[in-house]
């Protein structure tokens, strides 16, 4: 088939029908790009006043294209485009009035955990709302599916390669011409393409008549490579990688990784999808090996709901792991469906996957809700216990823990809301604290003379989290100090330093022809700490080889020198003690001499870190040779 442009007249008809069609969506995906522009160009510092209503408008504006969408397509299956557009306008906003009115509580990383969510809701929507009343069989339905999953990767990748080429044409005209063009240009433009294009050019692609949609008989080449030879091959591979790290569970009786459980996730995606897009190739012998696809989902998600159900366990639930239970239940439930009826409709998947995502999102049910109460019900029994330590600053460090972790995940989520009904006294005072601190700030005249209330002031806590903790008597424990609370780490130093601005310190390098500063040692999670540092020289042929984080390697030519720095500084301890201390430059200097070759390395520090459960030596310092 020869490859033709379509004309100026189709192009205009297309377009004609698409905003006859899609209204709504479009003028929303505008408005929304508008908004973008116009905060490009400003670039408001806070999101208050004018700012934050056009902030919600334009959260609720790209909302709402995924819903005028469904919404339309839901309407043309029921013959009634006025009632759900009726429902949706009504929808979109009430979404605009439960978005808060505040710009703190605006930045709350939860309202956008919802709002994706509830894009992927309609996006899931689009693929069944044609078909409420219709009895389609498997194959013309997926060809829709397809269709409209085809039509988002084609826009998505025809918007990025044009985005990439009007910015390449803008940078050349820039250069070739000398004009000076701002940066918030780029930015701009590629928001207008993807608010213009993007969106116009996906909707058009939305078969005009789903009900007609009809499985082609003979597919093409490349759907039918990408199907065989691609999407099975890796839902084969995954499903190798799982099983065996399962029967290696089995036989070592060890605990699951908690990566486990999106791993799970990852394979059953990948599963789903090499069952639809064999479902036009599936004819009877293939039936048995499609089952197989349900089994296996099946099978896995008893390890998601072991792997998910021990972290439950042990720090309750979040949101997230609100979803991945539930998307659990959701995979068991639409296996069995298709494991028991032979006649099971593809499309029930998409409505049971809408509805799922319905019923996290609002209610009691939802994740928000489950998350934030159980949290706050671990956090209450939490300060049942600290109460029982005469001491809170000595309380485990397990409890100190857990209550400034849970403290902050609640603030971070859900701001003071939550917390004000376990610390009402000292949401109430932080609160004054910050007004207190603001009208100080506004009553100073000279910005350089601060008053003695505001110093005061600012030796409370600013950050709510850390108030709570210091108020009930201990400081905010993170996680890397509750991970070494057995470790504590040494350093032996130089009070007057040398890195990092060694070269603004005289440094003695008589007898020496090279001198060079050197910083090594530290925790690589990607390497288990068994990997090793380097640096080299090549004007010398020197390099620097640190392995383990415990022991240097200097090799220059073909003479090597070896230092154990861990011996090193086991030896400072045992003359010093486990303590932190100064000590004499000339016990920080390290000499050899190997061949005609001088070394010297004089620290400025040199300590024991401990990662989790993994020591380091740290150290930093000059290098001299000779």
């Amino acid at each position: 088939m020869i490859f033709s442009i379509p004309s100026s007249s189709e192009i205009t008809a297309r377009i004609t029908e698409t905003v006859r069609r899609f209204p709504l969506a479009l003028i929303s995906s505008i408005i929304v790009t508008a908004i973008l522009i116009y905060f490009i160009e400003i670039e408001p510092k806070k999101m208050e006043g004018i700012y934050l209503s056009l902030a919600k408008i334009a959260l609720t504006g790209s909302l709402a294209v995924f819903v005028f969408t469904a919404s339309r397509l839901l309407g043309e299956s029921i013959k009634g485009h006025k009632l759900s557009t009726l429902f949706a306008l009504f929808g979109v906003v009430a979404y605009y009035f439960i978005l808060p009115d505040n710009s703190s509580d605006f930045e709350v990383s939860i309202i956008y955990f919802r709002h994706l969510f509830l894009a992927l809701l309609f996006l899931v929507a689009w693929l069944w709302t044609p078909f409420v009343y219709s009895n389609l069989n498997n194959r013309d339905y997926w060809e829709y599916s397809k269709r409209v999953l085809f039509a988002l990767a084609i826009s998505f990748i025809f918007t990025i390669v044009l985005i990439i080429g009007i910015n390449s044409a803008i940078f050349a005209i820039e250069k070739l011409f000398d004009f000076d063009i701002d940066g918030k240009r780029y930015f701009q433009m590629d928001v207008l393409l993807v608010g213009l294009f993007g969106v116009g050019y996906f909707l058009s692609q939305i078969p005009k008549n789903p009900l007609l949609s009809k499985d082609s008989l003979s597919n093409s080449k490349i759907e039918i490579f990408f199907t065989k030879w691609l999407l099975t091959p890796l839902s084969g591979l995954y499903f190798v990688i799982l099983y065996a790290y399962s029967v290696k569970l089995l036989i070592t009786l060890d605990l699951p990784k908690g990566i486990l459980a999106w791993l799970v996730v990852i394979f059953s995606t990948v599963a789903i999808l090499t069952y639809l897009f064999w479902t036009p190739f599936a004819k009877e012998q293939y039936s048995r090996w499609r089952k197989w696809i349900w089994i296996a989902v099946l099978l896995q998600t008893i390890m998601l709901f072991v792997a998910i159900g021990i972290r439950i366990e042990e720090y309750s639930w979040t949101e997230s792991r609100y979803m991945v239970f539930v998307l659990g239940v959701w995979l068991a439930g639409i296996s069995l469906y298709f494991l028991i009826f032979k006649n099971a409709k593809i499309k029930w998947i998409f409505i049971s996957l809408s509805l799922l995502i319905a019923i996290t999102q609002f209610g009691a049910l939802s994740a928000y809700s489950v998350s934030k109460n159980a949290q706050m019900d671990r956090l209450k029994s939490l300060l049942v216990e600290l109460k029982k330590s005469p001491d809170a600053s000595k309380a485990p460090i397990r409890i100190r823990y857990e209550i400034s972790d849970i403290t902050e995940y609640l603030y971070k989520r859900y701001r003071g809301n939550s917390l004000a009904s376990i610390f009402p006294k000292l949401t109430k005072e932080f609160k004054e604290l910050v007004i207190d601190r603001k009208k100080l700030k506004e009553q100073r005249t000279d910005s350089l003379q601060i008053s003695v209330e505001e110093i005061q002031l600012s030796k409370k806590p600013s950050y709510f989290p850390y108030y709570v903790t210091k108020e009930l008597g201990f400081k905010f424990v993170n996680y890397w100090e509750y991970k070494n609370k057995t470790k504590e780490s040494i350093s032996f130093y130089l009070k007057e330093r040398m890195y990092p601005n060694y070269r603004n310190t005289m440094i003695e390098v008589k007898g020496y022809n090279y001198m060079t500063h050197i910083s090594m040692g530290g925790y690589y999670p990607q390497r288990e700490n068994k990997g090793f540092e380097k640096e080299e020289y090549s004007d010398i042929n020197l390099s620097f080889i640190y392995s383990n984080s415990k022991r240097l390697t200097i090799a220059q030519n073909k003479t090597t020198f070896k230092i154990d720095m861990s011996a090193f500084l086991e030896n400072l301890i045992k003359k010093y003690g486990k303590r932190s201390k100064e000590i004499e430059e000339e016990e920080l200097t390290i000499r050899d001499k190997k061949d005609g070759i001088s070394i010297k390395l004089k620290l400025d520090e040199i300590s024991k870190q401990f990662y989790e459960e993994n020591e380091t030596i740290e150290f930093r310092g000059v290098f001299f040779i000779r």
